[in-house]
């Protein structure tokens, strides 16, 4: 492929300008995927926290699958005929790509951000705290003595992580405030923390997007704006009303959600080979093409530092 034409490629599949161009992008996202999930399958994780965040690539696969038959589009033909024509509902989009966000955060959260394995594993442990108390909500349905047995074990593996979270280098350094800042999180079921200077900082899920490191503007507002569809909201209501009123309207707004989709998915994949480096090595066996593509969002809505490898200089 000629350097002209690599950019051209490039440019088509970076700006997404149709439906049918983004369908592709998403294609080359599941087949690295996909790839990168089978050629790493049998690498060693060296803890618990490492073997989790493994999994974390075939959870987006599912994702970015699931999302790939959403931009379809459906169809229905009632019993008397009646049709309802081809569309793509952006709100189910939306929905979708707000569950990736989440996913990427988290991992970035955990595996990225942190700073020191004692960061790492204090969110880490609030994570795996956070999801079991969640789950003991249904303590009071159970009926199964496999089940209560189940259940008194994962209580008594919160106990150890309490004190495993106590034990770290790190908490004992803490002043009691900021201990008491993570006991708050442990009672809220949450994990959504940083440190700065030996400060736990509470955050939110739109706050995600600062300790992505993503660039400021762009992304103030983005978990607000998926959640208007993830909840039924009346803003959700009266712009589905809105959005099929000109066939080109939901295409474009399909088009808008799925841009979000590329960035995040972008910011997953580099912080994840960086996490685990010995997927670079089947990044880099894709055509360079794909290369560029897959890490482009990634370091333009972020910086060069972030950059996976040096694949962009081919259409420089």
């Amino acid at each position: 492929m000629t350097k002209e034409k690599l950019r051209r490629e490039v440019l088509r599949l970076t700006r997404c300008d149709s439906i049918n161009d983004s369908k592709e992008l998403i294609k080359i996202y599941c087949e690295f995927l996909f790839t990168a999930t089978k050629n790493h399958a049998k690498d060693d994780a060296k803890s618990p926290a490492q073997r989790d965040g493994k999994l974390i690539i075939q959870m987006m696969l599912t994702k970015l699958l699931h999302l790939q038959n959403a931009t379809n589009g459906i169809e229905y033909v009632s019993q008397d005929g009646s049709r309802l024509n081809r569309i793509i509902d952006p709100t189910i989009i939306a929905s979708m790509v707000r569950n990736v966000f989440e996913t990427v955060g988290m991992f970035n959260l955990i595996y990225r951000n942190t700073k020191s394995e004692d960061e790492k594993t204090i969110i880490y442990i609030l994570w795996v705290h956070a999801g079991l108390k969640y789950r003991h909500r249904f303590e009071s349905v159970i009926t199964k003595e496999e089940n209560r047995e189940k259940l008194e074990d994962e209580k008594s593996q919160m106990v150890q992580m309490i004190a495993d979270i106590e034990a770290t280098a790190l908490y004992q350094q803490l002043s009691p405030e900021n201990q008491e800042k993570i006991k708050t999180k442990l009672k809220e079921k949450d994990y959504k923390i940083k440190f700065e200077n030996n400060n736990v900082v509470f955050l939110a899920w739109q706050d995600l997007a600062k300790v992505m490191d993503l660039k400021p503007g762009f992304f103030d507002n983005v978990y607000t704006y998926f959640s208007l569809y993830a909840h039924p909201s009346n803003v959700a209501v009266f712009q589905f009303r809105e959005l099929f009123q000109n066939p080109d309207d939901f295409l474009r707004t399909t088009n808008f959600n799925l841009m979000k989709l590329f960035i995040f998915t972008s910011i997953f994949i580099a912080d994840y080979i960086k996490v685990f480096p010995n997927v670079l090595k089947t990044f880099e066996k894709l055509d360079t093409r794909d290369q560029i593509v897959i890490d482009f969002h990634n370091f333009a809505f972020r910086d060069e530092s972030y950059c996976i490898n040096g694949a962009r200089k081919a259409v420089e």
